[in-house]
């Protein structure tokens, strides 16, 4: 056990590079990889979902709370505001339909399911990003078909129901399964934990990403330019939302005076929903639309990992630039 720990407590205080050299790595594993993984998929992420909330504080995610006006704001921007403003890009540059349909989809998810342990490996404020992450989990079923029917229109149709039946499942095993875990473990050694803890959420990550890109080298292969293109378009839609969002972020706070609300908030929050608009749980949506929209977005599912992998490394120098100059 001793040794299995010192592991994790490796992989975790590498977390960074390893995600960074799984994105090559997977990429270039036989499609037969992703075939057999692809039925696991629920089971990934909420395992995913499940060690963030192993870690969370409670009192710090009820203290968010007593407060909600800030995260009531940033859930319009980002699951009304934020699609319509894709969706209107993507029409001015007349960008294709499987690059169209995937950016709104994208925009539409709710934030990726390990956000919060993206943002403890970022020193963000993980309590936060834990609330945003549930809260825009719970509300998808009722903001996606209204703002696909807004936006893609009679292009797609999309199963309400299928996408409710699976966020309970998930939300509430992971839940569940949590629970269980803390009253096991305990606080005070689940704080102690948190390099092992940052392994293990490194290796399902891993995990999930040779799922999502295992034979993405054959379609590379086949169309290396349009792959180009789509690898610069998920970079820009995640980096530039994340950079978007922090800057004028910082910027609303610096005269919030006018609002108490934000002007009162700290770096470290105003950065964590910058952090969550890039990274979208775009897996969950992509689920429960028909397989034929499935297959033709699926390169833009597997390249969007790619900036989601690169966020501890690039968004480590990033915010840890913002965070110095607080």
């Amino acid at each position: 056990m001793g040794a299995l720990s010192v592991l994790l407590g490796s992989i975790g205080n590498r977390a960074s590079i390893i995600l960074a050299l799984s994105l090559p790595l997977c990429a270039y594993l036989p499609a037969s990889v992703s075939k057999v993984l692809l039925p696991y998929m629920s089971f990934i992420i909420i395992g995913l979902i499940t060690l963030a909330m192993i870690r969370v504080d409670l009192a710090r995610v009820f203290g968010h709370l007593k407060n909600p006006i800030s995260l009531v704001l940033f859930l319009v921007g980002l699951m009304f505001v934020f699609p319509l403003s894709v969706d209107w890009i993507a029409r001015y540059f007349s960008l294709a339909a499987p690059i169209h349909i995937g950016l709104v989809l994208a925009a539409c998810a709710p934030p990726l399911g390990s956000a919060p342990n993206l943002a403890y490996l970022l020193k963000l404020d993980g309590e936060l990003v834990f609330n945003i992450t549930l809260a825009g989990t719970a509300i998808i079923p009722l903001t996606a078909p209204w703002v696909i029917g807004m936006t893609l229109g009679d292009q797609m149709t999309f199963d309400q129901w299928a996408l409710f039946q699976k966020l309970l499942i998930t939300v509430g095993s992971s839940f569940l399964l949590a629970f269980v875990v803390r009253k096991i473990l305990g606080r005070e050694r689940i704080k102690r934990s948190s390099t092992q803890l940052d392994g293990i959420s490194t290796l399902i990550m891993v995990l999930f990403v040779a799922t999502a890109m295992a034979g993405v080298s054959e379609i590379i292969e086949n169309d290396p330019l349009y792959m180009v293109l789509l690898l610069i378009v998920v970079t820009i839609a995640n980096f530039g939302s994340q950079f978007f969002f922090s800057i004028n972020g910082l910027f609303i706070r610096r005269i919030g005076h006018l609002f108490r609300s934000v002007g009162s908030m700290q770096t470290e929050s105003i950065l964590s929903f910058s952090m969550v608009a890039g990274n979208r749980n775009l897996g969950l949506v992509a689920a429960v639309i028909p397989i034929a929209f499935l297959q033709e977005i699926l390169p833009f599912l597997a390249l969007y990992q790619v900036p989601i992998y690169l966020t501890p490394l690039v968004g480590g120098l990033f915010y840890g630039y913002l965070l110095k100059r607080k």
